[in-house]
């Protein structure tokens, strides 16, 4: 994933409301989770093309906000440009270059509910923070907190038949709200994650744990974020280990 410019300190005020709006977000999420081992089960295989699906969604949604973090930054974007409809059609070309179809939302079983409640969530985020997007300024609407919130609406719409999680290692929150005893709690998964971060390794684990496939995506610094955390103090190198995205999925 290229645009993970969700962990740096900062004094920046627009930022800190920022982090604010996160925190608001980040209550359904652990809500959400604790609700996963009631939820119908699936298959292990399903489990896990789901949880690449998921994979997929998240970085290519979450690519169409980089995209536009330049011209967002510097308050130079249209309302044409930024809305709605013209960053869903964004996303679903990123989608069908990166997965080389097309997002084919009417598909059956949990794949389909996957995309159907992504390109819902995305859509939604999108539509709440029009003005952030058409206003612009700096850090007034960064690629970290469009993934927060649309997760958000994501897991709430999944009812924990896949769960989502975005996290960091306690040295590189922006607060203590990002760490996975808060994003992740009641998770299974905490325990895992947390020692799979600690390594700072880059490859992603998929796997199955308990009655949990797991599947863990480490996410690279892109230069932008690179530079970007820089101004806030924050000393990272391009393509180091910049958090992580995990889908939980309950099986049978």
């Amino acid at each position: 994933m290229q645009y993970p410019s969700i962990f740096s300190t900062t004094v920046n005020p627009l930022f800190l409301c920022m982090t604010r709006w996160v925190r608001l977000g980040l209550a359904g999420i652990c809500l959400a989770g604790l609700s996963v081992a009631a939820q119908a089960q699936t298959d292990e295989d399903t489990a896990r093309k789901a949880a690449q699906e998921l994979r997929m969604l998240v970085t290519e949604g979450t690519g169409v906000i980089g995209d536009l973090q330049p011209a967002i930054n510097s308050g130079k974007t249209t309302k044409d440009q930024v809305a709605p409809d013209a960053l869903v059609e964004q996303f679903k070309a990123r989608y069908q270059k990166a997965a080389g179809a097309a997002l084919d939302i009417k598909a059956p079983g949990l794949i389909g509910d996957t995309r159907r409640a992504y390109l819902q969530a995305f859509t939604a985020v999108v539509t709440r923070f029009q003005a952030n997007l058409t206003k612009g300024g700096q850090d007034a609407f960064v690629p970290a907190f469009f993934r927060a919130q649309s997760l958000n609406d994501f897991n709430k719409s999944m009812q924990g038949k896949l769960q989502a999680y975005a996290t960091n290692r306690d040295g590189e929150l922006i607060n203590g709200d990002w760490a996975v005893s808060k994003v992740m709690k009641g998770s299974p998964l905490a325990g895992e994650v947390t020692k799979l971060m600690a390594t700072g390794d880059l490859e992603p684990v998929v796997k199955r744990s308990g009655s949990t496939v797991m599947g863990y995506y480490p996410m690279k610094l892109a230069a932008a974020c690179v530079a970007c955390h820089a101004q806030n103090g924050l000393k990272q190198k391009e393509g180091a280990f910049g958090g992580a995205l995990v889908a939980q999925v309950p099986v049978k």
